[in-house]
């Protein structure tokens, strides 16, 4: 039997009833708005809108009678759950004291305000680390205590951990390199060639810092100081960026300390603020001296691998009949203390009896610097990384920093040779690194802006997961 047609199944309207006879037909009824809110009712709605807001509005309606429940000096361990709640403010974020620390739990650029003005010139310190390979700790100094952005900005290893920045007024703001060339053409002009005379009260400015990663897990020491115009801020002792502003934002509406971040989970601790003349600044624990850069040579026949290296994952390391043996590595370099020089050669020989190939180093990179995020994630080095035979010995390449990246010097097709003892020969001079392998030229990379300098003078034997084995090393200065 066939279906019905959809036309049939569907409900007819109902036809109005015929009038009787002699019955006048009942005209229709016209549309009629259905009844709203009375005022009453429309009063109700607006006074709960208005008790949920109150606090928020109060905020924005009275900035310049924010509360004051804290003063400065000021010093917090966060040992006691209840100061986030008397000592600052915050429009958002779950912001809550756990274990004896401040915890911003993906806090979405909203920052918690401590409730106290800060004098003109000041000092801040505390420790911070960041649980994720995001990195992205933030703090907002001078700001009016409710916006973010509202004053300075300091970011470490924003922009997937691969930025910090001091900003004025914004993160994304031109850099201070911008006004500078704006001040040189305006004193070509035959006017003020000084930073002065390109700034405003509304400027938008910052200074960054590339090649800087946050290493999750890690505590660092913060220390912000301003004494007029100068803000500096460093890190574990050493000076990071700092912005001579020639308006210093300053007074009511510029006044308040911000802690802040993003999607990371980070965690606050040992907080003071105080002037500088009282909170000076701690000085930095001396580090070992380091050997001046030279040449050197290592053929790894011992037991122990010594004092000579810095082995950031030691459960992957070991020796084994007179070679340096990595395995299960994970991008944790085993680093070389003495500094490369910076035009130099580097060769040794390696080898790995796996056919997914992937031996790795890193060259000019910091020393120190190693992954601890999640697996699944790209690491980001601090140096120049070769591979041979990566990605299951489809491809060999050479990059600066990551791996990633389309600027990357690439070889397609399979490298790795496995039981072969290959040698390496890695040669920099001036912006060029080239790369022979068992003798014939591999690939060549040139920088533009070479990495160099305190943070980029060092060489460390790398690795993902094959067991590779490495020996023979040998580092000769190039002449000049």
């Amino acid at each position: 039997m066939g279906q019905a047609r959809r036309k049939e199944k569907e409900k007819q309207p109902e036809s109005p009833p015929e009038p009787s006879p002699g019955q006048e037909p009942v005209p229709p009824q016209a549309w009629q708005k259905p009844q709203g809110l009375t005022r009453r009712g429309w009063a109700v709605l607006v006074g709960v809108i208005l008790f949920i807001q109150f606090p928020l509005i109060h905020y924005v309606l009275l900035r310049g009678d924010r509360e004051v429940t804290a003063k400065v000096p000021y010093s917090q361990d966060f040992d006691d759950a209840s100061v986030v709640g008397r000592d600052f403010f915050s429009v958002g974020g779950y912001w809550r004291v756990m274990r004896g620390e401040l915890l911003a739990p993906g806090v979405k650029n909203n920052p918690l305000w401590l409730q106290a003005p800060l004098p003109d010139d000041v000092a801040i310190e505390f420790d911070v680390r960041s649980e994720m390979p995001e990195g992205d700790i933030r703090v907002e100094v001078f700001g009016n205590g409710v916006d973010p952005a509202s004053g300075y900005t300091l970011v470490q290893g924003g922009w997937n951990n691969s930025t910090s920045v001091l900003a004025r007024l914004d993160i994304n703001a031109p850099s201070l390199d911008v006004l500078k060339r704006r001040a040189a053409r305006k004193a070509e002009s035959g006017g003020d060639g000084s930073l002065a005379g390109v700034f405003a009260d509304d400027t938008r400015v910052r200074v960054e810092a590339r090649n800087t990663p946050v290493q999750p897990g890690r505590t660092y020491h913060w220390r912000i100081e301003r004494r007029g115009t100068l803000l500096r801020w460093s890190i574990d002792g050493e000076p990071f960026l700092e912005l001579d502003d020639p308006r210093p934002l300053k007074g009511a509406g510029h006044d308040r300390l911000g802690l802040s971040g993003f999607e990371s989970q980070i965690f606050f601790d040992n907080l003071r603020v105080d002037t500088p003349e009282r909170l000076p600044a701690r000085a930095a624990r001396p580090a070992a001296p380091t050997p001046p850069p030279g040449p050197f040579a290592d053929d790894f026949n011992r037991d122990t691998l010594g004092d000579a290296w810095n082995v950031t994952n030691p459960d992957a390391v070991k020796l084994v009949d007179g070679a340096l043996v990595v395995e299960l590595l994970h991008n944790r370099p085993v680093w070389l203390k003495k500094p490369l020089p910076r035009d130099a050669t580097i060769e040794f020989d390696a080898w790995t009896d796996s056919p997914e190939g992937d031996i790795k180093v890193e060259a000019w990179g910091d020393g120190r610097s190693f992954y601890s995020g999640d697996l699944r994630l790209q690491y980001t080095a601090t140096g120049y990384v070769f591979i041979f035979g990566g990605w299951r010995n489809s491809q060999s390449v050479i990059a600066r920093q990551n791996e990633h990246t389309p600027d990357r010097s690439v070889r397609d097709g399979a490298a790795v040779v496995p039981g072969k003892r290959h040698h390496f020969k890695l040669t920099r001079r001036g912006d060029t690194l080239a790369w022979e392998l068992d003798g014939q030229p591999f690939l060549t990379l040139k920088d533009p802006v070479p990495l160099e300098g305190a943070r980029n003078q060092f060489f460390g034997f790398s690795g993902w997961k094959t067991r590779v084995h490495f020996d023979n090393l040998k580092i000769e200065p190039l002449a000049p």
